[in-house]
């Protein structure tokens, strides 16, 4: 899709810059780094990655109810900056309170993002709540930042 401008405001929803959720935006993040979380996912096949969806929609969940996030524009008391020491690294993140074109790099929500359908992806990933490294061009979701994603 091609548009002859973009708006003033960035309010008009007809524009490239008022769309950031099309297919072209979400096709270059798959484009970038998913060839690993791709081979991961032919190992593990099907029933094993839908064990893991469900797994990680019920933490999803449960971390969406427990801050009262219902969307990045109403994110409740999700906290806006959040300090990941997990990976030995002290990174700050800070929330993204707009709709975005992003996935966590958490490699099982990547594999999770490859497996869903293309209306899950430009419908339900721009939702989701994202954190951006304030420093690099890392992401992780709500729950990887609480390391609670993929807990039994």
């Amino acid at each position: 899709m091609t548009y002859a401008t973009e708006c003033f405001s960035g309010q008009c929803g007809l524009c490239n810059k008022c769309n950031i959720n099309t297919e072209c935006s979400f096709k270059e993040i798959k484009q970038k780094e998913m060839k690993r979380e791709e081979d991961l996912l032919k190992l593990i096949g099907k029933n094993y990655m839908e064990e893991i969806k469900d797994r990680y929609n019920k933490n999803l969940k449960k971390w969406c109810k427990k801050y009262g996030y219902k969307d990045p524009f109403c994110y409740g008391y999700a906290p806006e900056k959040i300090n990941e020491t997990f990976t030995g690294r002290n990174e700050k993140y800070k929330i993204i309170d707009k709709k975005h074109n992003h996935v966590c790099n958490n490699t099982y929500c990547r594999m999770m993002y490859i497996s869903s359908t293309s209306w899950e992806q430009q419908k339900k990933y721009c939702l989701l709540p994202i954190y951006k490294n304030i420093n690099e061009d890392k992401y992780l979701c709500g729950p990887c930042s609480t390391n609670d994603s993929f807990k039994i």
